[in-house]
């Protein structure tokens, strides 16, 4: 095995997110803080197996993220968690109690809301109403937005709610507003009957409508096809598949968690184009069950019951990332039928192997309280493997590449450029595939997955719902367990975001290196949060401007998306800085008031805090000072100053905020 250097976006992640802070280390040549070297986590990570150790550090297979986080100290390392909500205050309450516990380690629950009573309804003991489904995931989102989930990363929450629920109408559109319940995904559980009345024009299609317009809008609601998971569903005598994690990969019993992993398949092509590296695969696939099943018994279980679901079934999920680069690799289009082909024996290959090894445990190790005939009685699983797919350097998941150019965004709007090339070979990206093969790939690897696939149907712009409609019912044919669209640019804030500006060509512009220097800010103004990227031209000035919002709504990210496009093209063609200053510098509306930066501590909105911070870090020129900021003294009413580092009232009262 050969190890492999990060790229700069997987070195970014790793000192962001993965790598251990230590004081007793010196700064990091890339990032300037101090914290434990790539190789000393993956010391951490192996467990001190030299085998594991090789596998990891080589990027040919790494574990889910939390394993990533938490490994070698106190926190989960299981990613997704699963758990079912009774139609009582206890069980409410308890429930919010484990989600907290799990996430504030990394991990992503899942909640099957299909018990609770619809809004309204009478509660015979305390002589009130229900508040209902959506109510409750108000309640679940809350809790998400107040955990840290340890500095790793933002919560993930999926609920998932039945077909025939009285509440199903107001929680398929409870996500109509971008930025509400931003931390959840949700799915409709559509039963085979709901379908087949579907399919027949029959009596639910007014809901399946609606399921199909709000999707169209805006990605949500999926379907979860509950029937369907349960045909597979290997203990049918513990309870039923009644949902899923929060990217729908897991179909899990209440309580239960599930340990990830993904075997990078752009390392097993053969030189030449030549195909797999079968024998290769096989020792991977052996080495990452055997490691996953370490992993059920080291992890830590935040609850008992979390732990005891966990032993009882012993459920892995090992899957692939790198398919579209391996098709690339191999010259085959991602939307041909060779490739749909390919994708069913590479994953029977790795599932049949992966069996086999979890039949060799079984042999050294013994079986699971669940089955005495196995030792695990799920091994394989298709994750969207967003984040470790970056520090492998590899494409995501079983997804197509979304671009050849495009910038990634982490959750703290951290922006990391990605581009993609495999010579003479261009294969097309994901808008460019018809969603007649999202849905192929995905029913592919569904054949020989225990567990279900995570996988976007992305669709463009101009689809219809027509097209969303089509899409739900093909993937319910072809049976797969779950589907989800995406329609590109009906959301305003996106994880993924082609390179427009600098590909639009016109006559007049100066155009930016693609390599080029840049500078990223972090803001505060009032009660929002954002991130200000700014590429420089060879001169350093600037020419590009990207300016993220941190959990705003459509309305603020709307804006700041279209100063940034705005102020780049005119930057582009020539508009000098300082005019555009002179015109938007103290421009007044919310959020405005204090900042965190010291050289610009008030602010009258967003757009004068931007445009004088270029200024003062572009042109070397000081901003302009505001004597007042805006706001008024709380206990007179006069306007308040900015003097001395402090805020003082203009009438000298005696308040000051410091």
């Amino acid at each position: 095995m050969t190890i492999q250097a990060p790229s700069e976006a997987s070195q970014k992640v790793l000192c962001k997110s993965y790598l251990h802070r230590d004081e007793t280390q010196g700064e990091c040549p890339y990032c300037g803080q101090r914290h434990e070297s790539i190789d000393a986590m993956f010391d951490r990570v192996s467990f001190g197996n030299a085998a594991y150790r090789a596998m990891l550090s080589a990027f040919d297979f790494l574990p889910n993220s939390p394993t990533m986080f938490n490994a070698g100290g106190l926190g989960t390392l299981s990613a997704c968690f699963k758990f079912d909500v009774a139609d009582d205050m206890e069980s409410i309450l308890e429930v919010g109690r484990k989600s907290a516990l799990v996430q504030k380690w990394g991990g992503g629950v899942g909640y099957c809301l299909s018990e609770l009573r619809p809004e309204g309804a009478p509660i015979r003991s305390t002589h009130g109403r229900a508040c209902g489904p959506v109510a409750v995931m108000h309640m679940y989102h809350a809790i998400a937005e107040m955990i840290t989930q340890g500095g790793k990363r933002s919560g993930a929450q999926m609920a998932i709610l039945h077909c025939d629920h009285p509440d199903i109408l107001k929680f398929v559109s409870s996500k109509e507003r971008e930025g509400v319940l931003d931390t959840f995904n949700i799915s409709v559980a559509a039963t085979q009957e709901f379908m087949e009345h579907v399919a027949d024009a029959g009596p639910r299609k007014d809901l399946f409508d609606e399921i199909v317009k709000r999707a169209w809008s805006n990605g949500d609601p999926g379907l979860y096809f509950i029937d369907t998971a349960e045909v597979f569903n290997p203990t049918p005598d513990l309870g039923k598949l009644t949902g899923t994690n929060p990217c729908g990969e897991v179909p899990l019993l209440d309580n239960e968690s599930c340990n990830l992993g993904s075997i990078n398949l752009s390392h097993f092509v053969e030189s030449g184009h030549a195909g797999f590296n079968w024998d290769r695969l096989k020792g991977v696939v052996t080495l990452a069950t055997r490691y996953l099943d370490d992993v059920v018994d080291r992890d830590y279980y935040p609850v008992k019951e979390v732990r005891e679901a966990t032993i009882r079934t012993r459920k892995l999920g090992l899957g692939v990332m790198g398919w579209a680069d391996a098709l690339a690799m191999l010259q085959i289009p991602y939307d041909s039928r060779e490739a749909c082909d390919l994708a069913r024996g590479v994953m029977q290959f790795i599932h049949d192997r992966a069996r086999a090894a979890s039949n060799e445990l079984l042999e050294d190790r013994g079986p699971c309280s669940a089955d005495s005939s196995r030792r695990n009685v799920c091994v394989t699983c298709i994750a969207p493997t967003g984040t470790i797919s970056t520090v492998a350097n590899c494409s995501s998941g079983i997804e197509p590449h979304f671009s050849l150019d495009y910038t990634q965004f982490m959750g703290d709007g951290t922006a990391l450029p990605r581009k993609v090339s495999f010579g003479a070979f261009v294969p097309r990206i994901a808008s460019e595939i018809s969603w007649q093969y999202h849905i192929h790939h995905q029913a592919a690897f569904q054949v020989y997955t225990d567990l279900a696939v995570s996988k976007t149907v992305n669709m463009p712009s101009s689809a219809t719902e027509g097209d969303v409609r089509d899409a739900y019912m093909m993937a319910w044919e072809l049976r797969c367990k779950g589907v989800t669209v995406y329609r590109e640019g009906s959301r305003v804030r996106q994880a993924l975001a082609k390179n427009y500006v600098t590909d639009i060509k016109f006559d007049g512009r100066r155009k930016l290196r693609r390599d080029g220097v840049s500078l990223r800010h972090k803001f505060d103004v009032g009660d929002v949060e954002g991130y200000l990227h700014v590429g420089l031209f060879d001169d350093g000035s600037p020419g590009e401007v990207f300016i993220t919002g941190v959990k705003q709504g459509s309305t603020i990210s709307g804006l700041l998306d279209g100063v940034a496009i705005l102020t780049s093209l005119a930057l582009q063609r020539g508009v000098p800085l300082e005019e555009m200053v002179s015109k938007l510098q103290g421009t007044k509306f919310e959020p405005a008031g204090l900042t965190r930066n010291a050289s610009i501590p008030t602010t009258t909105s967003l757009l004068d805090y931007i445009f004088r911070y270029v200024q003062l870090r572009c042109s070397g020129q000081e901003v302009a000072s505001l004597e007042y900021s805006g706001m008024l003294c709380p206990d007179c009413g006069a306007t308040i100053k900015f003097q001395e580092g402090c805020m003082h009232c203009s009438r000298d009262c005696g308040w000051s905020r410091c």
